[in-house]
């Protein structure tokens, strides 16, 4: 029955995509992967030899950072990832198979699980350079790719059906303390390159390099262990699935009244539309997880890392990215159902979008802050000015170059998100892979100017890319916001975001 319902779901979802540009790109995304793995693939067979440098020392700690991103990405968003809403489907015979197949088919729309496959197929190529066979090689790291996500969606679920009970929550909050105080002293103790030379995934390279010098006896046994392996986790996946499925809560997806400390009235109508905002952002549980971990990770790992500032340059521009992801796209389904009451409300209609723009701006600004005060705390060096000027202009540009376009995505493909479920997003599937391509590749783009002036010690190159950026942004926000003042454009935003 799985083998039915899945195509016919992704048909439906297919047909649900209701912007034809949305519809190319995706198409164009498609298309354009087996196009960028062979170039890595061959950018990895032409990329000049470094002297006595070993690439092949490093290949298990490129595998193992594939496993850890396959397993920390859809904890990180509560759980598996979903083709629908599981209330859209509640009157259907969907089986947990169907379920669990489904977030397996969404897991390659993440950006970072894309660029990191490829980067693992150009890996691959690179350290078999001068051996006979280069097509056993692929076909062992596809098998690990495969591997290691259905593992990742397998622990997922598990995650979903343990947090119904507060014991289970419990236990998984202490887990994932363990985890951070292990790595935290791995870390002060310098013991990161011993944890790595004994990294799990050595094996699977020699498997790699077995295929590639056609040592087909090692290559077929790894290459099987790994294939069992996948098959296993298929089976434990699936089971997983309908354990947490079938799970009764303690608890309800939401609290419908809650006792509130009296809180004196805002100054304005402003101040009051700017509070609502950001009560509904704190109200949604994905919106928390996704600032924690865009607030604690980032920084973390580039503070854990001793970054050059550089590098450290390039923080924000990543972290502007994720924060925009969160609900900007679709900033106007903070409201939800209440859309259309907040609509009525006797206020000037450009007072919603302003307190909308400023949470935004307050969300996106505040995240790359935090990561980039935790990334500059354990920099190597002393900072220079233009180091400094460089971080800042980073810092601003990208937020306001993300804010600008999440501005006009809103204005111009609303959507309806509830964002209570955990595993909520702002915009189905299909648009959030697009506009994580959008958002990220801008912000990287800038972040990489910046990062060179810093290198060339220009600040004053960092002062004008700064203006010109923030500048070009204040002009496409204030565009949106006209548009905003055009009923028809408010009605029509409205109404998708509170019916969809």
């Amino acid at each position: 029955m799985s083998q039915a319902q899945l195509p016919s779901l992704v048909r439906l979802r297919w047909r649900m995509v209701r912007s034809e540009r949305v519809r190319v790109g995706l198409l164009f995304l498609a298309a354009l992967v087996p196009g960028v793995l062979c170039g890595a693939v061959i950018a990895g067979q032409l990329v000049p030899r470094a002297g006595s440098f070993n690439a092949t020392v490093l290949a298990p700690t490129a595998f193992l950072g594939f496993a850890v991103l396959a397993l920390v990405a859809p904890l990180a968003a509560g759980g598996g990832n979903e083709l629908f809403p599981p209330e859209q489907l509640v009157t259907y015979p969907v089986t947990p198979m169907t379920d669990f197949l489904a977030s397996l088919l969404v897991a390659p729309l993440n950006l970072a699980w894309m660029s990191q496959f490829v980067l693992l197929f150009g890996i691959t190529s690179y350290i078999t350079v001068g051996h006979a066979e280069l097509g056993l090689a692929l076909v062992t790291t596809l098998v690990y790719v495969a591997m290691v996500t259905v593992a990742g969606q397998m622990v997922a679920w598990l995650l979903i059906g343990a947090r119904q009970t507060r014991a289970g929550r419990r236990v998984v909050w202490a887990i994932t303390g363990v985890i951070g105080i292990t790595a935290i002293v791995i870390v002060r103790a310098h013991l990161g390159y011993v944890v790595l030379d004994h990294a799990p995934t050595t094996p699977v390279v020699s498997t790699v390099l077995s295929g590639a010098d056609r040592h087909y006896s090692h290559w077929m046994s790894g290459t099987v262990a790994l294939a069992g392996i996948l098959l296993g986790c298929l089976w434990c996946g699936q089971r997983a699935c309908a354990w947490a499925l079938r799970r009764p809560g303690d608890r309800t997806r939401f609290k419908e009244s809650r006792s509130h400390a009296r809180r004196p009235a805002a100054r304005s109508p402003l101040a009051t539309l700017v509070r609502i905002d950001r009560a509904n952002v704190w109200r949604a549980a994905p919106l928390r997880r996704g600032l924690m971990v865009l607030v604690v990770l980032p920084g973390v790992v580039a503070a854990g890392a001793a970054l050059q500032w550089e590098s450290v340059v390039l923080v924000p521009a990543l972290v502007a990215a994720g924060a925009g992801l969160l609900y900007g796209v679709n900033m106007f389904c903070l409201d939800a159902g209440g859309a259309t009451w907040l609509a009525s409300m006797p206020h000037r209609p450009r007072l919603a979008i302003t307190a909308k723009t400023i949470v935004l701006a307050e969300t996106i600004g505040g995240s790359c802050l935090i990561a980039a005060v935790a990334g500059s705390a354990r920099a190597t060096g002393a900072p220079t000015l233009a180091n400094l000027t460089a971080v800042a202009g980073c810092l601003l540009s990208c937020t306001a170059m993300v804010l600008a376009t999440c501005l006009q995505l809103s204005v111009d493909r609303p959507n309806r998100a509830d964002l209570r479920g955990r595993r909520d997003t702002p915009a189905p599937p299909a648009a959030m892979a697009v506009y994580s391509v959008r958002l990220a590749t801008a912000s990287t783009l800038v972040g990489l100017l910046f990062s060179l002036a810093a290198h060339q010690n220009a600040w004053q190159a960092c002062i004008l890319l700064t203006a010109g950026l923030v500048a070009l942004s204040g002009l496409s926000i204030a565009r949106s916001v006209r548009q905003w003042d055009d009923p028809g454009t408010r009605a029509r935003v409205v109404a998708a975001v509170a019916n969809g």
